[in-house]
């Protein structure tokens, strides 16, 4: 080693990040901890008892509280040596998207502007890719096109096509001046003299990320006037779970939605779009009511918990309308036994739980309960109300016991369901949780087996009730659970006369 090399003083520059870095590993523990801190405790709020606004709101800092986490995660692992590579997972792609919606939305309102997701319907449900680079890319992209954009609408569309993945941003700005497009993609590649703040960093570091990902980014001036940026990213970047292809057709219906949460409203939107439904909201349980007196619609879907009338409120009262026979199905929280217990007892057809996870899952039971009302060929005439017989599976058993077993199947049925009805009334009357949980599981296989699933879930939540010794305070379901039962009964017999059996 020379004496001048002895002598070299370090670089003032190195010192400088070296000092970054330790200050961001002293600190990395405790920044951690508070972004985590924050993004718990907005998950353990109790957002349903809050004004529908403020729901929005808090769910809009969840989110780019998460987005926050991810990345500084990302910068702690760099400082401290770290790959700091983010790995590709799979997520629920449509429930990414309708975050992205949310959280900009509310930022385009703030300017006066509107902003929108438009998802082609085959879009797969879930995804394998960075999840946080493609999230960056977008954000980056959106929040330029709200940037320059003085009045009207940035859309984001997303869609498939020849095993590629692509996301295009639209503005009605000002777009890309010619100064502008010949330095895209450069760190502080903007022109002198600009009006608005900014650098050009936005676009640079989306098109690394995009680079990373092994997607291209294309920016064009519009014909009409604004911006027009498109990521698309090849089949080799990301991988596709539970194609939208395999979802249900439910471009015959048009279904009614009750439901006051924002975020839960984009949800629902875009899964029932993917799957072409006709959608008409209702944001709280008032418009519900004034909506399905005046709206024809195949199917409705109620929240529990909604302003100025409950979701079980809603449902009371639809059931007590004169010849009033839509399927109800809720879509609620709360899926314990003793909070369907109510559910049923105010004439639910059937229950979805939030948060829904499948598309093609949602879809499926939302077919399930509209077909169940639809025409049988060999339907019973004068059909019991609320779809307590699902008749096409009904006569589809009858046909495959022949013409030999037929009659000894609906004697045998008539048989057991009138034993169960004796059984469970005098039980409930005299507060035998015993019998009454041997009785209403007999009921629940019975009801099952012959596609009663109304009154099969009501015969769930009372043998839940009588477990736990609560028939006393389960009073509305027992009677609903006895009508329906009744009903029933009423069908087979109308069934059983057909084969001159009584």
């Amino acid at each position: 080693m020379t004496q001048d090399e002895t002598r070299r003083e370090p670089d003032p520059d190195a010192r400088d990040l070296e000092a970054i870095h330790d200050a961001l590993r002293l600190f990395g523990h405790d920044i951690r901890a508070a972004v985590l801190d924050v993004i718990g405790g907005l998950r353990l709020m109790d957002v349903e008892r809050l004004p529908p606004d403020a729901q929005t709101q808090i769910e809009r800092v969840r989110i780019a509280g998460e987005t926050l986490a991810e990345l500084v995660d990302g910068a702690m692992m760099l400082t401290s040596g770290e790959d700091g590579q983010a790995a590709a997972a799979s997520f629920d792609f449509r429930n990414f998207l309708a975050g992205i919606e949310l959280r900009w939305s509310a930022r385009a309102r703030e300017q006066g502007l509107t902003f929108r997701v438009e998802i082609e319907r085959h879009v797969a449900e879930r995804v394998t890719v960075v999840r946080i680079k493609l999230d960056r890319i977008l954000g980056n992209l959106i929040a330029n096109a709200l940037k320059f954009t003085d009045a009207g609408q940035v859309m984001l569309s997303v869609w498939q096509q020849d095993g590629e993945m692509h996301f295009r941003v639209r503005d009605q700005g000002r777009g890309f001046s010619d100064a502008a497009l010949e330095h895209l993609f450069t760190a502080g590649g903007r022109p002198d003299g600009q009006d608005r703040p900014g650098s050009g960093l936005g676009l640079h570091i989306s098109k690394d990320l995009a680079d990373a990902l092994g997607g291209t980014l294309r920016v064009a001036n519009l014909p009409e006037g604004g911006a027009d940026v498109t990521l698309t990213l090849p089949r080799s970047s990301w991988e596709c779970r539970d194609q939208a292809a395999d979802m249900p057709d439910l471009s015959d219906l048009r279904i009614l939605v009750a439901e006051d949460n924002e975020t839960n409203q984009l949800l629902v939107r875009q899964m029932l779009d993917a799957m072409d439904a006709r959608m008409i909201l209702a944001r709280d349980g008032q418009e519900t009511l004034d909506l399905l007196a005046s709206e024809k619609v195949d199917i409705a879907l109620i929240d529990i918990e909604m302003p100025k009338l409950s979701g079980i409120e809603v449902m009371t009262r639809l059931r007590d309308t004169p010849g009033f026979d839509t399927p109800l199905v809720a879509l609620t929280a709360y899926v314990m036994r003793e909070n369907r217990e109510a559910i049923y007892a105010a004439g639910a057809d059937g229950v979805i739980a939030k948060p829904i996870r499948s598309v093609s899952a949602f879809g499926q039971a939302i077919r399930r309960h509209v077909d169940r009302r639809g025409p049988a060929p060999h339907s019973v005439p004068d059909a019991a109300p609320n779809g307590t017989l699902d008749r096409n599976r009904f006569e589809a058993i009858l046909q495959a016991a022949g013409p030999s077993g037929r009659g000894e199947l609906l004697d045998h049925l008539l048989q057991d369901l009138r034993s169960v009805q004796d059984s469970l009334q005098q039980a409930v009357q005299q507060n035998d949780t015993m019998t009454t949980r041997a009785q209403s599981h007999i009921l629940i296989s019975l009801a099952g087996a012959i596609g009663a699933d109304r009154l099969q879930n009501m015969a769930e939540a009372l043998n839940a009730a009588a477990h736990k010794n609560r028939l006393a305070e389960a009073k509305a379901l027992v009677q609903s659970c006895e009508e329906a039962l009744a009903a029933l009964i009423t069908q087979v017999e109308r069934r059983a006369r057909r084969e001159d059996l009584l």
